[in-house]
């Protein structure tokens, strides 16, 4: 998150601040008992002292009472993408007592884990709280790093490993955002961490041929190409020469030096190590560095990069390579010598599928020694192409490390000044450059080819052009590579043995929410989250350029995918935060089952969203009517919490009023809804006024958000709206021309498809309203706390009742203000 005051802060404070920013979001991604709350209340006093002492009054309100607690935590930037920063610190109420006091992120999880035990009994905060106190450390420590040692993260220009090197603050889409569990101290931790620039040489062994497995979509055997490297690395040093000479029959391969010494200290090794199966030879030859996966090494003279088992759990699970993953890299690598790689690649040249196509393993009586698995990828920033300026996506989208500005805003500021535009202008512009390589070839990859990848921030690498905008697009994970069923027919004419050993040929049920996940939410909404987090560009503005990219491509894609992405009421978003809770190892788990998901609403939906309807931010009369028959003027105007909270306090407690509404009592609960519902995106409410009086309030409603939306195929172009006319004498209740005034209001806004009712079965005065004013009965649905009629009305069927309300000129909130 931006920290300009970075400077005056502890670093062990920083530290622990940005990992509990990382620990709400993943907690809002997850769970629904949140909500926005504005302005400081009048009616709580002890909550309007604690704001005012806080000097916020915007908060996400953390709904914990059926525990005894509420949590809220000030709102820095909200995102319509879904990532926000936070101010510090958040406060805890103890709902029995008042009592509010400040919360740390080991406190809000202790919290979280009872909410999560509701739905996840087996859910456990020990071990989680060790690992965010590990992330909270080593996060502390790389700081100090970055601090003492003059690292600059934000350069323009940048090459492949100052860039892999660069990402101080890690994933912001994970919750232990820094957590390595499994160095044994400090000083490890510094020697083998890309954030403190590590580079160290590769550890070497000798085995027996028979208990090592290999291949290499290349051809030659790549533990002789080891073998050549390491006898160059051993001129001068007889003993080691002596060594490979003398055992004919043993192949060489190589280790992470951290992973070695730990297969060093296994029994299965110590025994192959007495039968002289194994010998170890130590380290040798050039240092690599380690990327920012940890785990994967560079060296920008080496052919190969080396993706190496690590028994450290980073972030969700230990980085051990799967024999599975070892054949999908090597499938893919000898897929894309055929025809069919060929031609992909020849149509989609902004996309570079970086390849593993050599894998070794290592097998004791029969076992498979995880260990030793190492994956061998193709190094395309080799030479000359070391100096390519790119980024790696994750590190783009970084939020400010200590007293450097974002990298992403020095890149959109000089790309402004070279093209003589306004930044923002630039920003719109880069990102629609972003789209354009990214979005159809990765859809059009998906329904040509069958071909789909993990395409999520850490996955990804960004070339820019001379302008610093998006050029290339490099793609590297050998365990991201799968193909769908679909395809199957044709891709194994082109390999027979596709996927025999790999698994990868996947049903698109499986694969499209997945890949939504690592496209959509992980990517594409991390770029516009950089964008719209530091002023850049306007967030929803963004987001509709995203549906249109897609909208484009509708026609196009018949594999479910373009159509998921659009119309699916929430997606899928991987919950890394309830894995983590139910000790959940993401790389050993099923493949069918590898971690939680959750349903995310779908943010592209906002395309039709009614701000007007939902967000409106006037504060005067909207929209009057006058009705010649009862000769009266009815007005509408916006909720205003200041002068109508009381009013309509007083109408939710009436009599005729408990039993629908079921709102009634203290009014510090009415506050409080009132507080969490004005700045909401799925409800709003307004007050109509007649001849000047104020008799009712409706509350205009969006399915997409609201609970009706899923008991039904609920439309983005859908709304709806609760309608409560208080006075209870005939001669002030005028309840038709009331209605006509709020479906008049409702359908002058274009983003409206259909207005949609849902009462009480047993209302039978409201079922004859609605089906008065034009609404059709689809079904009854029955919800948790009602039976509803499910009612329809179309914007044409309201004015074939009513055509003077086709010709009423009602001005949007934009052009009354």
């Amino acid at each position: 998150m931006e920290m300009n005051t970075s400077n005056l802060k502890a670093l062990p404070q920083l530290s622990e601040e940005i990992n509990f920013n990382a620990l709400l979001n993943a907690y809002c991604r997850e769970f629904s008992n949140w909500s926005k709350y504005t302005g400081i209340p009048k009616y709580d006093p002890e909550l309007a002292a604690a704001f005012q002492n806080n000097s916020h009054d915007f908060y996400l309100r953390f709904d914990f009472t059926r525990h005894g607690i509420e949590v809220y935590a000030p709102v820095k930037h909200y995102a319509e993408s879904g990532r926000h920063l936070f101010y510090f610190p958040a406060i805890e109420r103890n709902t029995a007592t008042n009592k509010i006091r400040n919360i740390d992120s080991q406190r809000f999880l202790n919290i979280i884990t009872l909410q999560a035990r509701h739905e996840f009994p087996n859910a456990h905060a020990n071990q989680l709280k060790q690992r965010l106190a590990n992330s909270v450390h080593n996060l502390e420590k790389y700081l100090q790093y970055t601090q003492q040692s003059g690292k600059t993260v934000n350069r323009l220009h940048m090459n492949f490993i100052d860039s892999e090197q660069s990402l101080i603050l890690g994933h912001n889409a994970h919750p232990l955002t820094k957590g390595r569990s499994g160095f044994n101290n400090e000083q490890e931790l510094l020697q083998y961490s890309p954030e403190t620039d590590a580079r160290f040489q590769l550890h070497y062994f000798l085995v027996s041929a028979e208990n090592i497995t290999e291949k290499n979509a290349g051809g030659d055997e790549i533990t002789e190409e080891l073998e050549k490297e390491l006898l160059l690395y051993c001129k001068g040093h007889p003993e080691l020469a002596g060594q490979l000479s003398s055992h004919p029959f043993h192949k060489v391969i190589v280790a992470h030096p951290w992973e070695a010494r730990y297969l060093l200290l296994q029994q299965e090794v110590k025994d192959m190590q007495l039968q002289g199966m194994l010998i170890d030879l130590g380290c040798w030859g050039p240092e690599f560095s380690p990327t920012s996966s940890v785990r994967t090494v560079y060296n920008k003279d080496s052919k190969w990069m080396y993706k190496f088992s690590l028994h450290v759990k980073i972030t969700n699970s230990q980085r051990i390579n799967l024999s599975r993953e070892l054949h999908r890299g090597y499938d893919i690598s000898k897929l894309l010598q055929t025809d069919w790689g060929k031609t992909l690649k020849k149509e989609f040249p902004e996309i570079e599928l970086i390849t593993d196509p050599a894998f070794i393993s290592v097998s004791y009586q029969g076992k498979e020694i995880e260990g030793f698995n190492t994956s061998i990828r193709h190094n395309p920033f080799r030479g000359e192409a070391a100096e390519k300026n790119i980024s790696l996506l994750a590190a783009l989208c970084q939020d400010q490390v200590l007293e450097q500005r974002p990298r992403i805003v020095r890149i959109i500021e000089q790309a402004a000044t070279l093209n003589h535009k306004t930044v923002n202008q630039t920003a719109v512009d880069w990102f629609k450059q972003y789209l354009h390589i990214s979005v159809r070839p990765m859809v059009s990859i998906f329904q040509k080819y069958g071909l789909a990848c993990e395409f999520h921030q850490q996955n990804v690498v960004l070339e820019f052009d001379s302008k610093y905008f998006p050029a290339k697009l490099y793609f590297r994970d050998n365990q991201g590579f799968f193909f769908r069923e679909g395809k199957a027919a044709e891709l194994l004419k082109h390999m027979p043995q596709l996927a025999q050993e790999s698994g990868a040929l996947i049903p698109e049920s499986y694969i499209i929410p997945k890949y939504t996940y690592y496209l959509l939410i992980n990517n594409i909404l991390g770029i516009v989250n950089a964008l719209g987090s530091n002023a850049l560009a306007n967030e929803q503005q963004l987001l509709n350029l995203v549906y249109e990219e897609f909208k484009q491509l509708e026609n196009i894609d018949d594999t479910g995918f373009t159509q998921y992405i659009l119309h699916s009421r929430s997606w899928s978003v991987k919950g890394n935060l309830l894995t983590n809770l139910n000790n959940i190892d993401e790389a050993s788990a099923p493949i069918d089952n590898p971690a939680i998901y959750r349903d995310y609403p779908n943010p592209l939906h906002k395309y039709f969203f009614s701000h007007n309807l939902i967000a409106t931010q006037a504060k005067e009369i909207l929209y009057t009517r006058y009705f010649p028959k009862e000769d009266i003027s009815i007005a509408i105007r916006p909720f205003d919490i200041d002068r109508d909270l009381e009013m309509v306090h007083e109408w939710f407690n009436q009599e005729h009023t408990k039993a629908i509404w079921k709102m009634d009592g203290p009014i510090k609960d009415l506050e409080v809804f009132y507080r969490t519902l004005i700045p909401s995106d799925h409800s709003h409410s307004f007050i109509g006024e007649i001849d000047g009086e104020p008799t009712f309030t409706f509350e205009p409603y969006w399915p997409m958000r609201d609970t009706i939306g899923a008991y039904y195929e609920a439309l983005p172009s859908d709304y709806g709206a609760h309608l409560l006319i208080a006075p209870t004498e005939k001669n002030k209740k005028f309840t038709f021309p009331s209605t006509q005034v709020l479906l008049d209001w409702v359908f002058a806004q274009p983003e409206v498809g259909k207005c949609i009712g849902e009462a009480a079965v047993e209302s039978r005065a409201m079922h004859i309203l609605v089906t008065r004013m034009g609404f059709r009965l689809q079904k009854v649905v029955e919800m948790p706390h009602k039976n509803a009629n499910l009612t329809f009305c179309e914007r044409e069927w309201y004015w074939e009742r009513y055509p003077e309300s086709r010709d009423l000129n009602i001005l949007s909130t934009e052009e009354q203000l």
